[in-house]
């Protein structure tokens, strides 16, 4: 962290003649000058910024730009002067600082925000709530609830969304009470999304009457509340079943969407049924089903919904395919290249970009010189950068001189992503293009590149007596900011890190950040052993004295002269994942795998390691194939578990608690895990004694008493659920904010036939 602070405090310096000028336009006529430069301030994150911001703030008429620029440069130093300005500032500009308080979770905001629900100003009122649903502070709820009296029907459907972030079982009764006497649908609409967003029980009746409402629209969203509710799945598609013939599209298609998700329903009869439908809008409605649930015919079926007639169609069955194509689909992909429907071509292009196919690279420089459609070359560009392979930068290069500007400017971001640094030279031109956003483009390029001498031709674009170049340089710096702040996160930035640690900040700078107290300053290294064993036991001692980053630079020269040894591999690995590079991690873990096929740790370490970086299925796989060389690894098989459980495979999940408990004694918080898995399964019996066995091991747990009670509930054994909530409040600690939600599920028992 300190590293990557020294880098920002380089690129800081180097900005500060840009951060000038940006400031500068604070107080400029233009108000789109005045916007972009507040924005590009709170990209760069500058705290030399903080002031001139909050000084622009208080005289700037409804102008949000000031205080959402504030809250992106996240620095606590902002809250007080924002409260100090939330108190006396103009009606016009208190709206604005609601939101900006929005993004700071300090307690000080939220009382802030509370108070000014009673505002006179609805602006300031509606701002305010949509802070308080975003910082997600239980405090506000009796407030909100307040505010549902609102006259002003946005205000309304404000609150009802701020309460279903917030998630508050409390806030379902007076939602069905307003639900009840309401006339307006789309309050209604609101109300039902609301009460499945909260997910109490309680509300199952109010949304099987919501079934039979009037308007299509609640019915749509009744069931999609209802499906995330966590009923069991017989009693769930009992109440959707009978709406997957509604005449209603949006109705039809929701249902269909939840029934898939909820399992236990065979869909093929109906969606062969719609498939062959002479009304185009239900054919149209399956392609979008398509797009979002899973099925065995999925595929099948969007082929041939790419063959209709119809261009609604075509169009929702390209999007079906884009979602859940795979590199097997290549060639029904560059069939679709030739559509007459510019939205299917579209698809097409993103799609062979985002997977990557290489054997469409000819298909698609094809299309560049054939296609008129803007966005399909526009695209077309982008997808030939995402896909990497040099065969296509001389289409790259001759896009560079194309008469359309937006194809210019992608081919700059395609050249950067094909070339690396190896095409500053191809890209350093474009500085002088006509056109702002492929000039800004190039800019962007070069400095990400590690070309800093960009910086003064972005200063000149500043200073330009035209106000589109003023623009477009301010919003460069801004990316060039966000850039800075993600500068350890990607290995694109490698070559920028190692010019910006040439840079040498002279000492009369003020400091960026500085390190605490406790934190040690790390000296510079000695000079490195040259001999096998000194190599090695450098690295371990760097490791050992927590400066790993000096420990993976000593590991990667060790490599360099023994790249087979096994356990410096290995430990390279656990060094790039320690620092957060888990794609480096993956790939050395991989090479510690090709030199000892039954390296189990490896294995499962790239399944944490692809986790950790989004990528589940994968994670999944080498989970599994770690179990296979030792299938009585409980970690690992718990690893896996909670990873079904992430991506909904619930039955999957059980299996693998219930397995790897055979080997090792559960957690509580392994029990709860298979507890929620085994009430998704509709499994109550089981859910409710791994909860039980939960509160064996830590009676304390609020939740785990809360948790239990409704799932008693659900199997008809009320009295028992309200001897287990008598019973939390026995033993749980007074100070449990689990307690309060515990107290409410009681009174609505009480309430409750």
């Amino acid at each position: 962290m300190a590293g990557e602070q020294a880098l920002r405090q380089s690129g800081f310096w180097l900005l500060k003649p840009c951060i000038t000028r940006l400031i500068g336009f604070l107080s400029h006529q233009d108000s789109k000058l005045r916007g972009e430069g507040a924005r590009a301030l709170g990209k760069i994150g500058a705290p030399e910024a903080i002031k001139p911001l909050i000084a622009a703030l208080l005289h700037e008429k409804q102008d949000e730009h000031m205080p959402l620029a504030l809250a992106e440069i996240g620095d606590v130093s902002a809250l007080e002067p924002l409260l100090e300005a939330f108190k006396d500032a103009d009606r016009e500009v208190r709206p604005n600082i609601a939101l900006a308080l929005g993004v700071f979770n300090d307690r000080r905001a939220v009382a802030a925000l509370i108070d000014a629900l009673g505002d006179l100003d609805p602006n300031v009122r509606f701002c305010s709530i949509t802070s308080l649903g975003k910082l997600g502070d239980s405090a506000a709820v009796s407030n909100l609830l307040g505010c549902l009296a609102e006259s002003n029907e946005w205000i309304f459907l404000n609150v009802v969304d701020a309460l279903a972030r917030l998630g508050a079982h409390r806030a379902t009764n007076p939602l069905v009470a307003f639900y009840l006497k309401e006339r307006n649908e789309r309050k209604r609409s609101a109300i039902v999304t609301a009460l499945g967003a909260i997910a109490d029980l309680t509300a199952v009746p109010t949304l099987t009457k919501a079934l039979r409402d009037t308007d299509d629209r609640v019915k749509a969203n009744a069931i999609e509340s209802l499906a995330r509710l966590g009923l069991p799945a017989e009693k769930a598609l009992g109440l959707i079943q009978p709406f997957l013939k509604h005449p209603n599209n949006r109705v039809r298609g929701n249902a269909m969407i939840a029934a898939a998700n909820l399992g236990n329903i065979d869909l093929t009869p109906v969606m062969s049924g719609m498939l062959d439908d002479p009304d185009k809008w239900i054919r149209a409605t399956l392609g979008y089903v398509l797009s979002v649930v899973e099925h065995e015919n999925a595929l099948g079926m969007t082929i041939d919904l790419l063959k209709d007639d119809d261009a609604d169609v075509r169009k929702n069955a390209a999007l079906a395919l884009s979602n859940r194509a795979r590199e097997a689909q290549t060639e029904l992909l560059v069939k679709m290249l030739s559509d007459t429907i510019p939205f299917v071509r579209l698809q097409s292009v993103i799609t062979l970009g985002r997977l990557k196919i290489v054997s469409a690279v000819p298909w698609l420089i094809k299309m560049l010189k054939t296609d008129r459609n803007f966005k399909i070359r526009s695209a077309v560009i982008t997808s030939l950068g995402h896909i990497g392979d040099r065969s296509g930068v001389p289409a790259l290069q001759s896009a560079l001189r194309d008469r359309d500007s937006r194809v210019r400017a992608n081919a700059v971001e395609g050249i950067e992503e094909i070339l690396g640094e190896t095409g500053i030279n191809i890209i350093r031109p474009m500085l002088k293009d006509p056109d702002n956003r492929t000039r800004s483009n190039a800019a962007k390029a070069l400095f990400r590149l590690g070309d800093l001498e960009v910086l003064h031709e972005l200063e000149k674009m500043l200073v330009s007596k035209d106000g589109a170049t003023k623009i477009s340089a301010a919003y460069t710096l801004g990316q060039i900011g966000l850039s800075l702040r993600a500068i350890d996160a990607s290995p694109l930035f490698d070559r920028l890190k190692t010019s910006l640690e040439s840079i040498v900040v002279p000492r009369s700078q003020p400091e960026v950040a500085s390190l605490s107290s406790d934190e040690p300053v790390e000296e510079s290294p000695a000079p490195t052993p040259e001999g096998k064993e000194e190599l090695r036991a450098h690295f371990l001692e760097l490791f050992k004295a927590g400066r790993l980053k000096d420990s993976l630079v000593a590991v990667q020269k060790y490599l360099s002269k023994h790249p087979h040894d096994l356990m410096a591999v290995f430990f390279a690995g656990n060094i790039n994942f320690q620092l957060g590079r888990f794609d480096d991690s993956i790939d050395l873990f991989k090479k510690t795998i090709e030199l000892d096929p039954f390296h189990i740790q490896a294995h499962s370490n790239i399944g944490i390691a692809c986790y950790r970086s989004g990528k589940l299925q994968e994670a999944i796989e080498y989970f599994k194939s770690a179990l296979k060389l030792k299938p009585d690894l409980s970690v690992i098989r718990f690893n896996l578990a909670s990873l079904y459980l992430k991506t909904g495979r619930w039955d999957e999940a059980v299996r693998h608690f219930e397995e790897g408990m055979k080997f090792q004694a559960p957690s509580a918080k392994i029990l709860n895990n298979l507890a929620f898995a085994c009430q998704k399964t509709g499994d109550f019996e089981k859910s409710a004694d791994a909860y039980r066995r939960a509160l064996e091991i830590d009676p304390g747990d609020a939740g785990v008493y809360y948790n239990l009670a409704l799932i008693l509930t659900r199997l008809g054994r009320k009295p028992e659920a309200v001897k287990v909530l008598n019973r939390s409040i026995e033993v749980v600690q007074p100070d449990s904010p689990g307690l309060k939600n515990i107290r409410e599920l009681l009174e609505r028992f009480k309430v409750l036939p």
